[in-house]
């Protein structure tokens, strides 16, 4: 018997990402009075929270009203979603409206339909195009700071920025906020290929958290075809991805492998274009 005695229950769990709007109007959807039993505790914690006793005595926060008031609404808005999740989370699992995933291959893959909604374990990686182009807009940001290994001569500097100006735009989703293609490799299996892209204003732990092994919650979304293809970046918005949009991203990307090997980064033709038979799912969440 080893030194270590494993806990009976897991009750504390290390978002990396939650997507709290989704979350909130299925919740809505399912069960409203749960919405607002949730809002309510949370006032209720409130009027007795940051102001608060704190060991024998009052507490208070210093500084100015204002700041104070800012406070305690960000710790108000982040618990109601955070509450928001164990209600909605709990009541998949209660009508047995999680499909869990105990393996991932070709045969699993082909037992999938869009719109099932879905628990599994998997390593979480930024895609390879996503590295490149991440890595490229931080190169940039450095390209004039005279205190950085990445100083660049002065004539190149414009034609710098102008490339990581043209990818940002490339990461931007419909919320003007990056838009990040990740990997699920389900127990740590990468084909068939599961994409998801996580918006920036719901990654919880940052850009940099995102690698490693968690259990993710997400909805099928797109079961590529055989003749069907989906663009590792989209450039228009609003609309469907045409064939057009997909062969012209993909022949902008090819000018970037050369490149990503430099940086020790290997991009394939299915990380700039993903084919049949990968997968995508829109994220809900992704935890430890």
């Amino acid at each position: 018997m080893g030194g270590y005695r494993k806990p009976k229950n897991r009750l504390h769990r290390e978002f990396l990402y939650l997507n709290h709007e989704t979350i909130i109007n299925s919740l809505s959807a399912l069960e409203a009075g749960k919405v607002d039993e949730i809002i309510e505790k949370v006032s209720e914690a409130r009027e007795g929270g940051l102001e608060g006793g704190l060991g024998y005595g009052p507490a208070k926060i210093s500084g100015g009203k204002k700041k104070t008031s800012n406070m305690e609404e960000e710790l108000r808005r982040t618990r109601t979603w955070f509450s928001a999740f164990e209600a909605w989370y709990n009541h998949l699992e209660a009508g047995e409206a999680l499909g869990e995933l105990t393996s991932w291959d070709l045969e699993t893959r082909e037992e999938l339909t869009v719109g099932d909604t879905l628990r599994f374990s998997a390593r979480v990686s930024l895609s390879p195009v996503q590295q490149v182009l991440l890595t490229y807009i931080s190169f940039a940001n450095d390209a004039t700071n005279a205190d950085s290994p990445f100083k660049q001569p002065a004539n190149k500097v414009a034609e710098i920025k102008k490339t990581a100006r043209m990818m940002a735009g490339w990461l931007r989703g419909k919320s003007d906020q990056k838009n990040m293609m990740v990997y699920l490799a389900p127990f740590g299996v990468s084909e068939p290929i599961v994409a998801a892209r996580l918006e920036e204003e719901f990654v919880v732990g940052g850009a940099q958290a995102i690698e490693g092994e968690y259990t993710v919650v997400a909805q099928i979304e797109t079961i590529i075809g055989t003749q069907e293809s989906v663009p590792a970046i989209r450039v228009l918005r609003d609309v469907p991805p045409t064939p057009l949009e997909t062969q012209t991203i993909t022949d902008a990307l090819q000018n970037f492998v050369e490149p990503a090997r430099g940086l020790g980064v290997e991009i394939v033709d299915s990380d700039l274009t993903l084919h049949h038979p990968g997968i995508v799912v829109h994220p809900i969440a992704i935890f430890r």
